[in-house]
């Protein structure tokens, strides 16, 4: 049997192989395997739907050669073991230079797999654990809500709230099929964190800075051992001024000897008390004594700073009273991302393993005692595990959100049912979406559970055949079901977060968009829905205002402001099908220019029928 040109070779048909081959139905392609063995199917049908299955090794070339290689358009290498999936993308990329390769990868590979993407064009490397830091940070926080989007430059971040919450925010948009047609959640843009810093810094900027730097350094210093140094310090310097003044008023000589014995020095102040008592003598003695043991905490202290900034240790943080905090058990590969992901909330994340025994837990536990565990994530392999453990944290902490990890469960949503409010995520079915959305040479950079359906968060480059290029923001969302979180222009080094709905998308853009694997899909087959509704208007504008809404309706109607210029005689007129968020845009602003418009569907003949104000 042979293989037609244009295929998808799938290496490897464990529990997330087949998981990528049930979703790579849908797109139509003629699909290929290679598997070391027999796979075990957990669905006898999905044999079916595999035109050629050869059984050998992936990393051999004439395995390869016999699955039709040479004319596969896209390769996921799926194996458990990672090393065996990199050699086998070498091997890959030498058979066939032009196919898209997706290697499932370990975080112990995490930096041959950055070389290898570097080196090799057209080679996507994926920890499919990874992948799962976005579901899982909406799983454990307190609201519904997660950051999308971090904005490098302008600070911005891009979160998906419930209606009432974005009716308070100023910028934001509804959120398309997250979950369904129910979902009333909404994209809002806020200012988060400080904005970068400018190419050219002014000196005050950097005198500020340095004090920034240098505020941070004391408050990371272990207050609780040093609070009882400042005040001993000032007691020391009250008594000495009484102890050593020959006469009253004479407070500087009494100064410099005081200073000179909490130096630690004792010969010079020796000196100068000569004629001095012999109590002043042994007060001057313990002065000394006192002195040396300051110097020397000191001299410690800065050296345990600067050796656990040159061997990289760090110190335990202490976490203040009343603070929001997750607890990550396990998974310390996507404990970096759930942190930046829930820095936005300001919530702490803290970390525990089930290597230690439950002590470990139980201790990460008695630390936060007196924060407020906002969320646990359990994520180890052992699913008993984490259930168990999920289980007894629902008893002892009830207001508390759990998440655990299955890696390779399939009926996740209802297990999830079944255990009653604890979040079951599968990071299999999570890692099959990207990985499939990668074999069709998009990057995806995360994936959520939004309303229980996963979402990608995928950046797109608009090449000049490309089905985008063109488009509006309005027609992208609208016609594919996608939602564009960030646009950047060409040579431009900055992005705008939640773009307005008339921008068109030109070829070189860059676009971040948050979608699901059936609107990808739709990308790829060119399945575009097209606009449905329509805007009717009635304009005889003052003349001062003519060339305004003129504009205005060139702008909305893709057309020269001369072709308009017939619409604004006092008649009704009906405008092209548009996109309902462009045709609402259109009406508020031609609304506020003093312009009678109704909205209607472009179904309807008649203007009086169904039409909306």
């Amino acid at each position: 049997m042979t293989i037609s040109e244009g295929s998808v070779l799938i290496c490897g048909l464990g529990a997330l192989g087949q998981a990528c081959l049930e979703r790579l139905l849908r797109f139509d392609v003629p699909l290929a395997a290679v598997d070391l063995l027999q796979p075990q199917w957990r669905r006898a049908e999905l044999a079916g739907h595999v035109s050629l299955l050869v059984k050998g090794d992936m990393r051999k070339a004439q395995v390869l050669e016999k699955a039709g290689i040479r004319k596969c358009r896209s390769v996921l290498l799926l194996s458990a073991d990672s090393q065996v999936n990199l050699e086998a993308a070498l091997m890959v990329r030498l058979l066939n230079p032009d196919a898209d390769v997706v290697v499932r990868s370990s975080s112990g590979e995490q930096a041959i797999g950055q070389l290898l993407e570097q080196r090799l064009p057209k080679v996507a490397v994926v920890d499919p654990l990874v992948l799962t830091a976005g579901a899982i940070a909406s799983a454990v926080q307190p609201r519904e809500g997660l950051i999308q989007l971090d904005s490098d430059t302008q600070g911005d971040t891009i979160s998906v709230v419930s209606a009432a919450e974005a009716s308070r925010e100023q910028t934001g948009r509804r959120l398309r099929q997250a979950g369904g047609s129910a979902a009333d959640l909404w994209m809002i843009r806020r200012q988060g964190g400080v904005a970068a810093a400018q190419p050219t810094q002014t000196a005050q900027q950097r005198l500020s800075q340095h004090l920034r730097g240098w505020q941070r350094r004391w408050r990371a210093l272990p207050r609780r051992q040093l609070g009882w140094l400042v005040p001993l310090l000032l007691c020391a310097v009250a008594s000495g001024l009484v102890l050593f003044s020959e006469r009253a008023g004479d407070w500087r000589r009494a100064l410099l000897i005081t200073l000179g014995l909490l130096q630690g020095e004792f010969v010079d102040p020796v000196m100068l008390l000569r004629e001095r008592d012999l109590w002043q003598l042994v007060a001057g003695l313990s002065y000394a004594l006192l002195g040396t043991l300051i110097t020397s905490a000191l001299v410690a202290l800065i050296l345990e700073q600067l050796l656990t900034e040159r061997l990289g240790l760090q110190r335990r943080e202490r976490l203040r009273v009343g603070s929001r905090q997750v607890l990550i058990v396990g998974g310390q590969d996507v404990v970096e991302p759930i942190r930046t992901l829930l820095m936005g909330e300001r919530i702490g994340v803290q970390t525990a393993s089930f290597a230690e025994g439950r002590g470990g837990l139980e201790s990460q536990l008695e630390r936060l005692k007196h924060t407020k565990l906002v969320g646990v994530g359990l994520l180890s392999d052992n699913l008993l595990s984490n259930v168990h453990a999920a289980l007894t944290l629902q008893q002892s902490h009830p207001s508390c959100r759990l998440a655990v990890l299955a890696h390779a469960l399939e009926a996740s949503d209802q297990l999830g049912r079944l255990l009653g409010g604890i979040s079951v995520i599968s990071g299999a079915d999570l890692a099959a979406d990207a990985l499939v959305a990668t074999a069709f040479g998009e990057r995806v950079e995360r994936v959520l559970q939004i309303n229980g359906a996963n979402q990608l968060v995928v950046r797109y480059r608009v090449e000049p055949n490309d089905q985008l290029c063109g488009l509006t923001i309005a027609r992208v969302e609208n016609g594919y079901g996608m939602n564009v979180l960030r646009h950047q222009r060409r040579h431009r080094s900055s992005a705008r977060a939640i773009p307005p709905l008339d921008w068109a998308l030109q070829p070189g853009d860059e676009i971040s968009v948050l979608a699901s694997l059936d609107s990808l899909r739709r990308v790829e087959c060119g399945d575009c829905e097209p606009p449905q509704w329509c805007v009717e208007l009635q304009a005889n504008p003052h003349p001062n205002e003519r060339f305004v809404v003129q504009q205005c309706l060139a702008r909305f109607l893709n057309l020269a402001p001369g072709q308009v210029q017939n619409w604004l005689d006092g008649h009704w007129h009906r405008s092209q099908p548009l996109d309902r968020d462009l045709a609402e845009l259109m009406c508020q602003e031609l609304q506020r220019l003093r312009v009678e418009t109704r909205l209607c569907s472009g179904a309807e003949l008649s203007p009086a029928r169904n039409c909306h104000g």
